[in-house]
């Protein structure tokens, strides 16, 4: 790189893209609250102070209007080329995810001469970075900065780890450990909190052990930055002994390690641990935040600790801080999991406003405690009080109209989406629709929603798929999986559930056996034991009952009691019983406490064998151990011709 500052840097291009950085700004200048001037015109290094301070602060807008107001002063005193303003400018531009007004101002740095100054090229590098689109300049920038810095490789790794590129950023740090760049250069805890972030992100914990084993190795790990990350590490793939161990050895914890351990506790539904942390951190006078208690109020959800959350909730209110939108959703949702749907519809009562979200979450409430009608009652209101509903609103009253199985209130919840034109275009509320349609038997709307859809992903494939089995149609199952697959969407292994699931409906017995043969050889889907149940009733019923039992003995997963029934039934209803008697044992090996269908099964196959002792046996063991067997039920909604 030339390190001339001036010489050659006033080309025609530079000068005519530098043109236009007024116009490029002027939305944010015509802004009402800029900040004021320093008095004195003279003193740059006011200016140059305040607009740091606002490239940083919580509206950057403020640095961008100085700049501007410079600007109008410089033909007087100011020289426009000191590297601060530019590197505060670039920050700014980056919280603003200004692009155009970004690469506007790395023109005045061409212009000025100052893409020599590391700090310059690092926030450019950076700025470039953090956007996907943008990668190739920071990548040539990167490549063309002759001393490079530590700050600016963790520059290049965070916007690889934001790009989800996170081996390309993996391949740079080695790069700098193998001495590509300088001898001397060696990681910081900045890459190494951006790398084990980046494990947690994108599922890597190989990776992220390793690194922990580098810290360790270059005393990084006593650095608390890089000990909460390891800490969020274990307890995200929940190891929590390790992450515990961590915990206790760090001698100066701040509330980012005590709220990743509790938030840690609750994704292991590890309710009482999280508490205890909780009571620590009260007899040692650390104040909790937001975080602290949204993560005990889902540690609660998630153990369905009614007492606890009860507790948690008290506290809140207590403390003042119960009208908070967090902890309104937060409370709804542990009371409806928890199964107090009446404490959590008291709570959105006290509570809720006219934002959305709590009035998402009282109609997610109600959907997980199978209230579908009193979900639905919501949007009569969420409309009369005219509160604008948002794509997660629509999928809960999606949602519940499939549960109900409604086609009329299904059909209004459409009318609605398509009217207001605001979630047309989306794909998930486009593939509910769908499911939705299905689930209520109405395969014509299903398809309609289905073709007009301008993109569509292996969900909205795989639902309609699903659709055809559950209402009997295999072989319109069979063609939408062999148009999905000749337009070049991959079938997952819900797809393959699917599809087997209406091969066995539809005596479809060779082409399910293909289709599974293609899952696990083509595919390399690893075969569930639903898929496996699939391919068993299948067999079974063709009357393959010799297959349907080798198929069972080499299954790549173990055999539950539905597939021992399943195989049974169809010896009796065959006429094979020497097998169905020797599978009865396999049944009775499944589990010590059985199901009243087991019993009911085992009875009617030794009855068809003329084994009457064991007969009274199985149904004396019923009287014994009072099992009822359930009934069956469903629900019928009005449909629209």
């Amino acid at each position: 790189m030339n390190n001339n500052k001036k010489e050659g840097k006033n080309t025609t291009s530079v000068s005519l893209a530098c043109h236009g950085f007024n116009d490029c700004l002027q939305p944010y200048g015509s802004m009402n609250s800029r900040p004021n001037p320093p008095s004195s015109s003279n003193d740059m290094s006011k200016w140059i102070t305040m607009i740091r301070r606002h490239a940083s602060d919580d509206n950057p807008f403020h640095a961008i209007s100085l700049f501007k107001a410079m600007q109008r002063n410089q033909r007087e005193n100011f020289p426009l080329d000191d590297h601060f303003i530019y590197a505060s400018l670039i920050k700014a531009c980056n919280r603003l995810s200004a692009i155009r007004e970004g690469k506007s101002i790395h023109c005045h740095v061409l212009r000025f001469g100052l893409d020599y100054n590391v700090n310059v090229l690092n926030a450019l590098v950076y700025f470039y970075s953090s956007a996907e689109k943008s990668m190739g300049y920071a990548c040539a920038l990167f490549d063309k900065i002759p001393e490079k810095t530590v700050v600016t490789v963790n520059c290049m790794v965070s916007g690889f780890v934001k790009n989800r590129r996170f081996d390309a950023g993996m391949g740079l740090v080695n790069r700098v450990l193998g001495g590509d760049f300088d001898l001397r250069m060696k990681p910081n805890y900045v890459t190494l909190v951006i790398l084990i972030s980046g494990c947690v992100e994108f599922g890597r914990f190989s990776i992220g052990n390793s690194l922990h084993s580098y810290c360790c190795k270059t005393s990084l790990d006593l650095k608390n930055k890089v000990r909460n990350a390891l800490i969020h590490l274990y307890a995200e793939f929940e190891y929590m002994d390790a992450a515990a161990k961590l915990f206790h050895e760090t001698k100066m914890r701040d509330l980012v390690s005590w709220n990743t351990m509790i938030a840690g506790y609750a994704k292991k539904n590890d309710c009482r641990n999280a508490f205890s942390l909780f009571r620590e951190m009260r007899i040692g006078n650390i104040e909790c935040d937001r975080a602290s208690l949204v993560s005990l109020i889902s540690a609660c959800t998630n153990s369905r600790d009614l007492h606890l959350g009860k507790a948690v909730h008290a506290y809140i209110k207590v403390s003042g801080m119960e009208r908070m939108i967090h902890f309104v959703t937060a409370l709804i949702n542990m009371y409806s999991k928890c199964g107090s749907i009446d404490l959590g519809r008291k709570v959105f009562d006290e509570l809720a406003d006219e934002n959305i979200t709590s009035w998402n979450s009282m109609i997610y409430g109600y959907v997980e405690c199978g209230l579908n009608i009193e979900a639905l009652s919501l949007w009569n209101v969420i409309q009369s009080i005219k509160i604008k509903p948002d794509e997660v609103t629509m999928l809960g009253l999606i949602s519940a109209c499939r549960n109900l199985g409604d086609l009329n209130q299904g059909v209004h919840i459409n009318s609605y989406i398509e009217s207001s034109g605001n979630f047309s275009g989306s794909r998930v509320i486009c593939n509910a629709i769908i499911d939705m349609y299905a689930k209520c038997g109405s395969m014509e709307r299903a398809e309609a929603v289905f073709s007009k859809m301008p993109r569509r992903d292996v969900i909205s494939w795989t639902s309609m798929i699903v659709g055809y089995a559950i209402n009997g149609e295999g072989e319109e199952a069979l063609l939408a999986f062999r148009k999905m697959v000749a337009e070049k969407n991959e079938p997952n292994s819900v797809t393959f559930l699917g599809v087997l699931s209406a091969c066995d409906h539809a005596g479809l017995v060779e082409e399910g056996k293909s289709l599974y043969n293609i899952m696990c050889q083509y595919y390399h889907i690893e075969p569930k034991i639903e898929h496996c149940g699939c391919m068993v009733d299948m067999l079974a019923r063709a009357g393959m009952l010799e297959e349907a039992y080798r198929f069972v003995k080499d299954m790549p997963v173990e055999p539950n009691a539905v597939v021992w029934r399943m195989l049974i039934n169809a010896c009796r209803v065959y006429g094979d019983v020497n097998l169905g008697l020797n599978l009865v044992g396999g049944l009775i090996d499944v589990k010590i406490a059985h199901d009243p269908e087991d019993h009911v099964i085992s009875s009617n196959i030794f009855a068809e064998a003329g084994r009457w002792d064991d007969v009274l046996q199985e149904r004396s063991l019923m009287v014994t151990q009072k099992a009822v067997k359930l009934p069956g039920k469903s629900t019928i909604a009005g449909r629209i011709a």
